[in-house]
C-alpha cells in the first residue's frame, strides 16, 4: 500500500507545480498571460545566450548554510541539511520518475530546507529550476521525492512582495559524502515571470552554498 500511495504521489508532483501557481488571489486576471513551457524555455534561451553560448556568472565566493543571499529582489537561504538512511523515493521527473527506489546500505537522502523571500514589487512565479546539486566532479545529480517530504517539497508557485516560501529539495547520494557536494542556487532560473525574464536576465550568476558545515 505504501509503494502505490508513494508512486501516485509522484505522478502527481507534475500537476502541483501548475495548481500551485493557480492559488493566487482575485489580481490574477489582471496578470499578464502566461506563456507555455516552451515558450518560456524559448525566451530564457534567449536571454541567456549570446554569440552562441550561455553566458553565467559565477560569486567570487563560496556561501554557508544559514547565509542569506540577497540578489535583485530575492533573498535564498539555504537553512539546514538533514539526512536520512533509510526510506524510499522517486526520481523528480524524467523516464525513470515512477520507479520506486529504496535507499540502499551504502546510501542516504540529502535533505536540503531553503527559504525564498520575495522583496520587490507585485509578484513572482518561481520554481525549483534554479537549484543544482553538483558532486565534486561539477556533475549534478537527479532531485527525488519522498512521502516523508510531503507537504515540505519545494516546488513552485506565486510569491506575492514581502512574503517568503520555505521547502525541501532531496537527493540521494553515497553515505557521508555531504562534504563534496555543493548546492548551486541561480536566481534568474528560478525566477519564471514571463514579464521579468529580460530585466532579471542580468542576475544571471551560480551561487555556490557549501553543505559540509
Amino acid at each position: 500500500m505504501r509503494k502505490v500511495l508513494l508512486l501516485l504521489f509522484v505522478l502527481t508532483i507534475g500537476f502541483a507545480l501548475s495548481a500551485c501557481s493557480q492559488s493566487s488571489n482575485a489580481s490574477e486576471k489582471e496578470k499578464p498571460k502566461e506563456k507555455t513551457q516552451e515558450e518560456l524555455e524559448k525566451e530564457l534561451e534567449k536571454e541567456l545566450k549570446k554569440g552562441g553560448e550561455p553566458k553565467i556568472k559565477k560569486d567570487d565566493q563560496i556561501h554557508k548554510i544559514g547565509e542569506t543571499i540577497k540578489v535583485n529582489d530575492i533573498n535564498f537561504t539555504v537553512n539546514k541539511v538533514d539526512r536520512d538512511q533509510n526510506g524510499k523515493y522517486g526520481d523528480l521527473g524524467g523516464k525513470e520518475s515512477d520507479k520506486i527506489k529504496t535507499v540502499k546500505g551504502d546510501e542516504e537522502r540529502l535533505i536540503i530546507e531553503v527559504t525564498l523571500e520575495y522583496v520587490g514589487k507585485g509578484s513572482m512565479e518561481y520554481n525549483r529550476f534554479g537549484l543544482d546539486l553538483k558532486d565534486k566532479k561539477n556533475k549534478s545529480v537527479r532531485s527525488v521525492i519522498s512521502l516523508e517530504d510531503k507537504g515540505r517539497i519545494f516546488l513552485g508557485g506565486n510569491l506575492a512582495s514581502g512574503k517568503k516560501v520555505t521547502g525541501v529539495v532531496s537527493y540521494v547520494i553515497p553515505k557521508g559524502e555531504q562534504k563534496n557536494y555543493t548546492l548551486v542556487y541561480n536566481p534568474f532560473l528560478i525566477d519564471t515571470r514571463s514579464d521579468r525574464i529580460e530585466e532579471s536576465a542580468k542576475y544571471n550568476i551560480d551561487y555556490l552554498i557549501k553543505l559540509d558545515n
